[in-house]
């Protein structure tokens, strides 16, 4: 089992870092929140989509060989 010991610097990245994801989530639910769709609205986002739209939403890599 490696044992990761870790410096100032690593410590004070991580605080950084904390920091920075709180103030972006406070941004997020002050200017963009979280909104749920109604039905009507949900068929009609998805008669306007492309199919090509829709399919390239999937997470499927044709290059892999499983």
């Amino acid at each position: 089992m490696a044992v990761r010991w870790f410096t100032d610097a690593d410590r004070q990245d991580m605080r950084n870092a904390a920091e920075e994801r709180r103030v972006l989530d406070e941004l997020v639910r002050t200017y963009a929140p979280l909104r749920v769709m109604t039905a009507e609205e949900r068929a009609e986002a998805i008669a306007q989509s492309t199919l090509w739209e829709r399919l390239s939403g999937l997470r499927i890599d044709p290059n892999r060989r499983s």
